[in-house]
């Protein structure tokens, strides 16, 4: 390549030459966020998977295929829904992953540079609030499973209320602070070690739905509240469903480089992300599935709420277990999914100013003020307007970063420009890339927009879609016509001057 960096297989590394060449500009090099080199790897594909069966065997996921049950769809229709946005969502992880695994950078500098060094703050701020909204309703739900535990154990932690289960909820949020401050070491022993636990409880969830069916996976599947409502229309539900279901994970795959930059190959990151992601989403919907119908038969309603459902049973130890069950899946979740990309924005954006422990904990602090007890307040707030609204706003991003790292850079990065602060080519116009965030804010605009104009909904009801091939189209184009005009002009002018110099 040069000088300043090499590239052994698939990792681009900078060179001793390459850190004394960014130190002689302003930048923003620091152990927060210098590039993590070969020998520091250690994911493998086997890795990469762990962390996707810990992210999917969540209560989200699990309340999503309930909600969707609740909505209107059958089961099936349910089923299929979130499978097929869930394996879409994969190409924009896939894509961006590359970009962590190639340079073992993570997604704030991935920010950097196609939002240019000042434009950063742009992107990098809406993904730090979406995690610190989704840790906290994450929190809360684990905290709900803490409480339980807590009843059962104290006879009087009943009589706390809305006190104690806030405690719990603090208890909760502690242990999530903890493992996100160890870094990302502490997030592969969770997610190695959880993963199989998991899968293990999830069984149980099955295997009950199946007892209150008389052991008949078609009684099961047969029962009532799995059916759908007859009168609603599919294709009506499907497509905002679809697009709320790419934009469930939109968030995590916009900032998988935070965890393919661990990772040893590219085949490691690819391969562990498309073996894991659809396979456990399957798992885990069923086992929502299976979750829904149980309650239903054995409690005669439709309950969307594990902890809810939880609560429902008189013997302790079924309590203890599901609620353990609970915590662990939401741990695994909320750790890797939400708390680090906004610790990671944190500490990259005051990379010189604080360490990494207290971005960590910065963030979780941010996260009290989504006020997540009021958050979760249906089935169809959670995937019609909650994941409407994410869809709207990641939906453009990815878009515009595909065809930015895939098109514009064709997956290059000059590294020593990217980290620094005075110029490159990652400076822009005066450390913005106005064209960018000119597109990026006015299709989300427009697709929000649909939520309160008629004849826009069917905008913000595919909002993931529309958002990301609308923005992306749009900046191809741009690079395309405009931009690569006012380059061929700048060339023309540099030409014509040198030409006027030489004759004078």
């Amino acid at each position: 390549m040069n000088k300043q960096q090499i590239q052994n297989g698939d990792i681009v590394e900078l060179t001793v030459d390459g850190v004394e060449t960014i130190k002689g500009h302003k930048n923003n090099y620091a152990d927060t966020t210098k590039p993590l080199t070969a020998g520091e790897r250690t994911w493998s594909a086997w890795d990469m998977g762990n962390l996707w069966i810990g992210m999917l065997v969540s209560i989200a996921v699990y309340q999503v295929a309930s909600g969707l049950i609740v909505s209107g769809m059958s089961w099936a229709e349910a089923l299929f829904t979130i499978v097929l946005g869930h394996f879409l969502v994969m190409i924009f992880a896939v894509v961006l992953g590359h970009f962590g695994t190639k340079y073992g950078l993570t997604y704030p500098m991935l920010c950097k540079m196609v939002f240019g060094s000042k434009g950063t703050v742009v992107p990098s701020l809406i993904r730090g609030i979406l995690g610190c909204f989704w840790f906290g309703v994450q929190a809360w739900i684990g905290g709900q499973a803490v409480n339980a535990i807590l009843e059962v154990f104290l006879p009087f932690w009943n009589d706390l209320g809305f006190k104690g289960l806030f405690i719990s909820f603090l208890i909760f949020w502690l242990m999530n602070v903890y493992i996100a401050g160890s870094g990302s070491g502490a997030v592969q022993k969770l997610e190695k070690y959880a993963a199989p636990v998991l899968i293990l409880l999830s069984l149980i969830v099955i295997i009950w739905g199946l007892y209150t069916a008389d052991w008949s996976l078609t009684g099961l599947l047969s029962e009532p509240s799995l059916q759908g409502n007859p009168d609603a229309d599919f294709w009506k539900l499907f497509f905002p469903a679809l697009s709320s279901m790419i934009a469930f994970d939109g968030g995590i795959a916009l900032s998988m480089a935070d965890f393919t930059r661990n990772c040893k190959t590219q085949k490691a990151q690819m391969a562990g992300q498309l073996a894991g992601a659809p396979i456990m989403t399957a798992f885990i919907a069923f086992v929502g599935i299976c979750g829904t119908a149980g309650a239903s038969l054995a409690f005669h309603e439709s309950i969307w709420e594990p902890a809810v459902l939880v609560s429902k049973f008189d013997n302790p130890f079924i309590v203890i277990i599901f609620s353990l069950f609970i915590i662990m899946a939401v741990l695994t979740t909320n750790v890797a999914a939400n708390l680090v990309p906004p610790t990671n924005v944190l500490a990259t954006l005051f990379a010189k100013k604080i360490s990494y422990k207290k971005a960590a904990l910065i963030a979780a602090v941010l996260a009290l003020f989504a006020q997540p007890w009021n958050a979760l307040a249906s089935a169809y707030d959670l995937i019609y307007n909650v994941c409407g609204l994410l869809g709207a706003l990641l939906g453009p991003i990815s878009g515009l970063y595909l065809v930015a790292y895939l098109f514009e850079h064709k997956t290059h990065v000059d590294l020593v420009d990217l980290y620094r602060e005075d110029g490159g080519r990652y400076y822009y116009k005066g450390g913005w890339n106005i064209a960018i965030i000119t597109i990026f804010l006015a299709v989300t605009a427009v697709i929000a927009a649909g939520k309160y104009i008629a004849p826009l909904n069917f905008l913000f009801n595919n909002a993931y879609v529309i958002g990301s091939i609308g923005a992306g189209l749009i900046y191809y184009i741009y690079l395309k016509i405009i931009k690569k005009r006012e380059e061929e002009t700048n060339y023309e002018n540099n030409h014509q001057t040198r030409h006027d110099c030489i004759t004078e």
